[in-house]
């Protein structure tokens, strides 16, 4: 197809993940569960689908990836936090065409174009998002964009209950902002300011570590001692294992919405119903160190260059070293995949049909056709210059 990719890595979480790291390691207690309940069903289409839910990511896993790539010549980018954020850096640069991802965080952080389902094979359709588009038909601007994400929940902070997509929408073209939100719906002025901080990200922790883990159920804990990052890098790589299940709680939130809007109508004068309404807005919510990581993220700024990202040939020796005798992959099967990737590479971009054609200049009046004509009276026309055959 004649596409390059550039593979990005992701880096120092920042800390406000922290709660989503919580929530993760939770869904993963309940895969746990749900993963029995399919296996005493025989239920072999879950059991496969809560088996990658499980799969834990190890910082060997990661560094085989890095190596493999390299081998093969794909440039690989390693991004000191957040991986969307550096794709949508490489974007805004005109580094690449697009960020390919199923994390529609990478609209938020400023991504000029979006494509999903990119490796989902026939199952969906190849989607591609314009931040420029999808800002002009919301009629909104990117910092109203990113209030907008951060009030139907990101990986920062939870978000307001009872508000998601199209309620959402309405209050920031309503009120502009959060703070407007805040103050004018809720009557709430004070906020808190969060600085930006990163967590170094551990991928696997240490054996003696891993085994006070199995055998502590007491989730993940806030600090860099403890193996919370564990769960970033697989949940991020399996984003569209999780893609169904974030659609139906999209869907559970607008629904949400318009139950608590209707509720809210009917019961607008009650003192008790205002008071509830408080209670939808977190405690000591972070929406403003949420909006800083989205406007100011940390990522690799004017020094990465075409000639970084360039594919460079694939390194034979290197890969029959790590794959054959390093993994114990059959040396000849590996050979015979190494050629079908060196020439599926000199082939270059797929040929397009209009190729076969050249290219004609359009004419502006219609083609006239002479045959089958008819006058007014109903008679063709008799030919003046041209030669009559007659029958004999």
């Amino acid at each position: 197809t004649g596409i390059k990719p550039v593979y990005v890595f992701d880096g120092k979480a920042p800390k406000l993940k922290c709660g989503e790291l919580e929530k993760r390691a939770e869904r993963r207690t309940e895969a746990k569960d749900k993963l029995e309940e399919a296996k005493e069903l025989q239920n072999v289409e879950d059991i496969e689908k809560l088996n990658k839910r499980l799969v834990k990511v190890t910082r060997k896993h990661t560094d085989d990836c890095k190596r493999l790539l390299q081998l093969l010549g794909i440039p690989i980018v390693q991004a000191p936090s957040e991986a969307e954020a550096q794709c949508a850096q490489l974007c805004k640069e005109n580094l690449v065409y697009a960020a390919a991802t199923e994390d529609m965080d990478a609209l938020t952080f400023g991504c000029p174009r979006l494509i999903r389902n990119l490796t989902s094979g026939q199952n969906e359709k190849v989607k591609e998002y314009q931040i420029g588009k999808v800002l002009t038909g919301l009629d909104i601007t990117q910092d109203q964009f990113i209030d907008l994400s951060i009030l139907m929940g990101c990986d920062y902070c939870s978000n307001i209950r009872g508000i998601g997509g199209k309620k959402g929408l309405d209050l920031i073209r309503k009120f502009g902002t959060i703070e407007g939100i805040l103050k004018n719906k809720f009557g709430i002025e004070e906020y808190v300011n969060v600085e930006i901080e990163y967590n170094n990200r551990r991928i696997e922790p240490k054996k003696e570590e891993q085994e006070q883990q199995d055998n502590n159920d007491d989730g993940v804990k806030k600090n860099d001692n403890d193996d919370e990052q564990m769960e970033v890098i697989k949940e991020e790589n399996d984003e569209e294992n999780l893609d169904s299940d974030q659609d139906i709680d999209e869907k559970n939130k607008v629904d949400d919405d318009d139950e608590m809007e209707q509720t809210n109508a009917d019961d607008s004068s009650s003192k008790k119903t205002k008071s509830n309404r408080k209670q939808m807005v977190p405690e000591n919510w972070p929406f403003r160190g949420a909006r800083k990581l989205f406007q100011q993220p940390l990522v690799i700024e004017n020094e990465i260059t075409e000639n970084d990202l360039k594919m460079k040939d694939i390194d034979e020796d290197g890969m029959i070293k790590f794959l054959c005798i390093e993994n114990g992959f059959n040396e000849e099967r590996v050979r015979k995949s190494l050629k079908r990737a060196r020439e599926s590479k000199q082939k270059g971009a797929q040929t397009r049909i209009d190729t076969f054609f050249k290219m004609m200049p359009s004419s502006n009046s219609p083609n006239k056709r002479s045959i089958d004509v008819k006058q007014s009276n109903g008679k063709k026309p008799t030919a003046t210059n041209k030669r009559v055959r007659r029958g004999r």
